[in-house]
C-alpha cells in the first residue's frame, strides 16, 4: 500500500495498492498483494473461536503479533498509527478513532478517521512523519506491505511496532482480537470477532447444499490478466460463499493466461475491478472471451473489490456480497 511501484520486488506486490488509494494511477503488469489479506487456510472460521474475556487483563501486556514477534504494551495506548486496512477498520469499530493520529491512505478509510493525518501513500511510508506524531503504538501491514526498511526504522526509533498480517479468514478474526488486546479493548474486540464469526456461520449455512460453480474473480486486466492465487484470503472467501475459485494454480501467483482461463471454463465472473470502469459488456467484447461459459450465459457481475479484499470487521458483509453474486437465486436475510 505504501511503496512506490518501482520498489516492489515483483508485480504481485502492487495491485492491492490500487484499491487502497483515492488517487489511482493506470496499472500495467500489477497484481494483488496477498500480504493484506493473507493466505487462505483449510480450516473453517470456527477454528478461530476463542473464549471471550470477562475482564480486561492488566498492563503491561506481553503479546505475540501476527509475525510472531514478542511485544510488550506497557500502558493503554493513547496515540496510535495504523498502516493496515485491518487495523484501520478494526480501530474504528472498537471506538478508538479518537486515539488514531496517523493512517495510510486507503479507499477503505472509515468516516470517523477521514481527517486523520496521512503518513503513508502509494509513493511510500513517511517514517519521519510517524516519529513526529510520537505514537505509543504503530500497527504495520505484514508480508512486505509496509516496507521492511520502514518497519526497521520505526523500531530503531524506539516505537512499539505491531505487525498485522491475518492469514486467511480465521486469521482475520484473530487479528481483530490482537488489536483489541494491544489497545486495552480485549472484551470489545472479542465481542466484535464473535459477532462476525456468528454471521459467517449463518451465511455459510445458506450455501451448504448449493452447487459450487467455478468462479473467476478478476482483479485487473488493463495489461496482463490477474485473478487470485489459490492461497489468497479472497479465494477462501469464495469457497465459503459456495463457489470454486478459478485461480492461477500456484501459491502467491496472481497472473493467469487467457488460455488457462478458457480451459478452466468459469461459469461466473466477478469483477473486482468494476469500480475502475470495467463492465460486463467490456469483458464480453474482449477477443477470445466469447467461449467462456460465464460470458455465454451473461454471468459477469460487478462486486465491491474493497469490501471483498479488505480483511477486517466487514468480513461477513464481504461474504454476503460474494454469496449474492455467486448465488443470486438464494434469498439472503
Amino acid at each position: 500500500m505504501h511503496r512506490s511501484i518501482d520498489s516492489y520486488p515483483d508485480p504481485h506486490r502492487a495491485l492491492r495498492a490500487r484499491r487502497m488509494l483515492h488517487v489511482v494511477a493506470p496499472l500495467v503488469s500489477l497484481a494483488l498483494l496477498a500480504g493484506c489479506g493473507g493466505a487462505a487456510t483449510t480450516s473453517s472460521p470456527s477454528a478461530s473461536a476463542r473464549v471471550t474475556p470477562v475482564v480486561e487483563a492488566p498492563f503491561p501486556r506481553a503479546l505475540i503479533d501476527d509475525a510472531g514477534n514478542a511485544i510488550t504494551i506497557h500502558a493503554v495506548p493513547q496515540r496510535i498509527v495504523a498502516l493496515s486496512p485491518a487495523s484501520v477498520e478494526t480501530l474504528a469499530s472498537l471506538g478508538a478513532a479518537a486515539k488514531v493520529v496517523g493512517i495510510a491512505e486507503c479507499t477503505c478509510t472509515p468516516t470517523s478517521l477521514a481527517g486523520v493525518s496521512i503518513v503513508a501513500t502509494y509513493a511510500g511510508t513517511s517514517v519521519e512523519k510517524i516519529i513526529a506524531l510520537a505514537p505509543d503504538v504503530v500497527f504495520v501491514a505484514g508480508a512486505g506491505f509496509t516496507p521492511q526498511e520502514a518497519i526497521d526504522a520505526l523500531s530503531a526509533a524506539g516505537l512499539t511496532v505491531v505487525d498485522i498480517d491475518p492469514q486467511g479468514v480465521s486469521g482475520v478474526l484473530h487479528s481483530m482480537r490482537l488489536i483489541g488486546d494491544v489497545i486495552g479493548a480485549s472484551i470489545a474486540a472479542a465481542q466484535l470477532a464473535d459477532g462476525v464469526h456468528a454471521d459467517l456461520d449463518r451465511l455459510t449455512a445458506l450455501v451448504a447444499t448449493s452447487p459450487h460453480p467455478k468462479v473467476f474473480y478478476e482483479i485487473d486486466a488493463t495489461g496482463a490478466l490477474y485473478g487470485l492465487a489459490p492461497d489468497d484470503y479472497a479465494a477462501e472467501l469464495i469457497r465459503l460463499a459456495g463457489g470454486e475459485p478459478v485461480t492461477s494454480g500456484a501459491n502467491g501467483v496472481y497472473e493467469i493466461s487467457l488460455e488457462k482461463l478458457i480451459v478452466a471454463a468459469p461459469t461466473v465472473i466477478l469483477l473486482g475491478d468494476a469500480a475502475y470502469g470495467t463492465t460486463a459488456a467490456a469483458v464480453a467484447a474482449r477477443p477470445g472471451w466469447g467461449v467462456i461459459p460465464a460470458v455465454v450465459a451473461g454471468a459477469i457481475r460487478p462486486i465491491d473489490g474493497d469490501l471483498v479484499t479488505t480483511p477486517g470487521p466487514r468480513l461477513a458483509a464481504a461474504l454476503r456480497a460474494l454469496i449474492a453474486a455467486i448465488h443470486p437465486e438464494i434469498s439472503l436475510p
